[in-house]
């Protein structure tokens, strides 16, 4: 081992080392110098579990609870759902520094054995990280966990080594060894419950009800709504808290059973939930997939699917995402409603029939036991509950920056708005081209050095094929790519089409030549530039534009496949992120500045939807969407006032219901004052805990950058 060499350290004196400065991740990684990757990071997790600080139990009915993860504990190297093993090079080099000379010792031996570890996101070219670089998002199969416990997983791993080629023993191995870790963990998580004295009674019956069912879950099935709900929050945090997918269908059944026999009441239901939901504000959680429909098709929707929405009311985390059918019932319907009018932008809404043609339409060949198992995971991208693997999101295409280079090459030259969007066609296949290579090369990295012990135990089909979760061992595996600032090119090129080429106003030359100046002395250019048509009022022709480049962005992602198979899926979900992508970008000719943000998702760029809400909502809905099932994110902002009579809900339903049958697959609303908002860019300090929907998922006012802040508050406020 290079490092025990290097520091003339025996691995036994390393790992020892890294215990006593509380590095147990790689102590436990180190200690394994001879075996292949998997065997490390498995033995990193172990030792992780084995030493790591427990959470304080806060006396309420779930342990852990609050922020805390069993990884990020302010060390060097450490764990994450996503990337693995993670290592903080510069605070390496800070340790090494600030300790005594046994310890610094220590941090060089650690900075020098991880220092060529590789990072798989390297692969992949800056100028395509828009949104995420080889990120992976996930949803254990929490359900198949609740139904059979992790006793009968551990059968099957054992049956499963028996009967394997050698060349598959050290995959089952490693899963052997993981659960054991998982016993380890379990067991000090009942000591530490044990260990406590309750404050007061209520605490003294919550530590009753989690001894008793610790006792017995996730190692064998769950009985109670109480068990599963106590299982599924101790395996979220060891998962560190990603997505829990379809939430209402892994516990529905046994939170209506509970409501039957009297077990259970609604109002403590929604206690219950709410602080699973609390917890997954705390450690910034993800995606809950609610309602839909079952592998019959019928809807999906339970007692549970309400509760969770009542949950969620006021909260930023976790990202509900409601799956709505034509037969969705009243009380759902509602509680999504009381939860949109609080404010914080959930649930995010998606069209049941719409994501089941988009799922048709690009091939993606789901089984049919798996058909209605979509979810979403991270903000909103596509995947299918325990059973996927989706690289989410995997990359991000900047389409001002390539409109902005195929002018710089081509507007000069261009006889016609025809050459331009031919050069502008080309520019982007190439573009598409050098992103999916380089994504995977990521993921052939990520499959050498990046594995995933728990994913890859709980999650459908990696044991059954002794293949790691990374390696493509997943049932489906696919990877989301982000599509950002459609709408500043469709107003760029409508534009163009009329100034440049239709009225010949000015040549390409002149009018790239305002552009490179940043519209230094051609402001009157810039308002009339302003004045055109723009995407997002139900305008036929700048709306046929922006279809025609969406349909050649979506189907260049087509003739690429990841390097784990499966299908690269193009969607728009800017979240933060369309602000920074403006940064490098120069001025476009839709009006916009150097350095500006570019358009949120799939919407219209911020204020230029003038025309009202069904206006906007018939342009996005006339884009083809079928062709982008990553999810397309359509943000649209409502006044107050129409939370109020039932009558206007009423009509907000209505026009929510109007979009989906346009073709429309998502939809989130942002409820807010314009003043309010007003008064918030003004007054930041004094709005923290505002919670605003910004692109994928919501966030808090104090966590956003003022040109974020800026540009929500120049979203219109519709009224219908």
């Amino acid at each position: 081992m290079a490092a025990a060499v290097a520091n003339g350290m025996a691995t036994e004196d390393l790992v020892a080392g890294f215990h006593r400065v509380a590095e147990h991740t790689a102590a436990g990684f180190v200690g394994e110098p001879s075996t292949d990757p998997l065997a490390r990071m498995t033995a990193a997790l172990c030792s992780q579990w084995r030493h790591a600080d427990l959470c304080q139990w806060d006396g309420g009915p779930l342990y852990p609870a609050g922020r805390y993860s069993w990884y990020a504990q302010g060390n060097a190297v450490s764990f994450h759902y996503s990337y693995s093993l993670t290592c903080d090079h510069a605070r390496l080099a800070e340790l090494e520094q600030c300790g005594d000379a046994t310890e610094g010792a220590i941090y060089r031996a650690l900075r020098q054995e991880l220092g060529g570890y590789l990072h798989p996101a390297e692969a992949l070219p800056r100028e395509y990280h828009l949104g995420g670089a080889n990120y992976t998002h996930s949803i254990l199969h929490y359900g198949r966990v609740l139904r059979e416990g992790l006793d009968r997983y551990a059968e099957r791993t054992a049956q499963l080594l028996e009967e394997a080629d050698p060349a598959d023993h050290a995959f089952y191995r490693a899963m052997l060894r993981l659960i054991d870790g998982l016993r380890v963990a379990h067991g000090r998580s009942i000591a530490h419950l044990q260990a406590q004295q309750p404050r007061d009674e209520a605490a003294a019956r919550n530590r009753e009800l989690l001894l008793a069912a610790l006792g017995r879950v996730p190692w064998r099935p769950a009985r109670t709504f109480c068990e599963g709900l106590v299982a599924l929050n101790w395996l979220y945090y060891l998962d560190g808290c990603d997505s829990l997918g379809r939430f209402d269908q892994d516990l529905g059944a046994l939170y209506e059973a509970d409501l039957e026999a009297g077990r259970l009441d609604a109002e403590t239901g929604v206690t219950l939930v709410r602080a699973l939901w609390r917890n997954a504000d705390a450690n910034d959680g993800w995606n809950v997939a609610l309602g839909g429909t079952d592998a019959s098709g019928r809807c999906a929707a339970n007692a549970l699917t309400e509760a969770s929405l009542r949950a969620g009311v006021g909260l930023r985390r976790p990202n509900l995402a409601l799956r709505v059918t034509a037969d969705l019932p009243g009380p759902v319907r509602e509680a999504a409603l009381d939860c949109l009018a609080s404010g914080n932008g959930l649930p995010a809404l998606y069209h049941e029939d719409g994501y089941g043609r988009a799922i048709d339409a690009f091939g993606l060949d789901l089984r049919p036991e798996d058909r209605a198992e979509w979810a979403f995971g991270g903000c909103t991208e596509l995947m299918v509950h325990g059973r996927s693997n989706v690289g989410s999101l995997d990359a991000g295409l900047n389409l001002p920056a390539i409109l902005a280079e195929t002018l710089q090459a081509h507007l000069a030259t261009a006889s016609s708005c025809a050459d331009l969007w031919a050069a502008l066609q080309r520019a982007i296949s190439g573009h598409v081209a050098a992103l999916t290579a380089g994504v995977n090369a990521a993921q052939a990295l990520h499959a050498r050095w990046q594995p995933q012990p728990l994913r890859s135990l709980l999650i459908d089909d990696c044991l059954d094929a002794g293949r790691e979760y990374n390696a493509g061992g997943a049932r489906y595996n696919w990877s989301v790519i982000n599509v950002g600032g459609l709408a500043n090119v469709a107003d760029s090129l409508a534009v163009l089409e009329r100034l440049v080429f239709e009225e010949q106003a000015l040549t390409g030359a002149a009018f790239l030549d305002a552009l490179e100046r940043d519209w230094e002395g051609s402001e009157e250019l810039r308002q009339r530039a302003q004045r055109v048509t723009r995407y997002g009022n139900d305008e036929p022709r700048v709306d046929q534009i922006a279809r025609e480049v969406a349909e050649h962005v979506f189907r260049a992602f087509g003739r690429h496949t990841p390097w784990r198979g499966g299908w690269f899926l193009p969607a728009c979900l800017m979240f933060v992120t369309y602000a920074a992508a403006g940064t490098p970008v120069m001025a476009t000719p839709d009006g916009r500045r150097a350095g500006e943000p570019i358009a949120d998702s799939i919407g219209p760029v911020a204020g230029r939807d003038r025309s009202g809400p069904t206006a906007m909502l018939r342009s996005v809905a006339g884009l083809p969407q079928e062709l982008a099932p990553g999810t397309l994110v359509t943000n649209i902002r409502l006044t107050g006032r129409l939370f109020g009579p039932a009558e206007d809900r009423r009509r907000v339903w209505d026009l929510l219901e109007t979009y989906f049958g346009l073709g429309g697959t998502q939809l989130q609303v942002n409820v807010m004052d314009q003043r309010a908002l007003q008064e918030a860019v003004a007054r930041p300090e004094a709005y923290g805990d505002l919670i605003v929907r910004v692109g994928g998922y919501s966030e808090y006012w104090r966590n956003l950058s003022d040109a974020l802040r800026r540009t929500i508050l120049e979203r219109c406020e519709h009224e219908l």
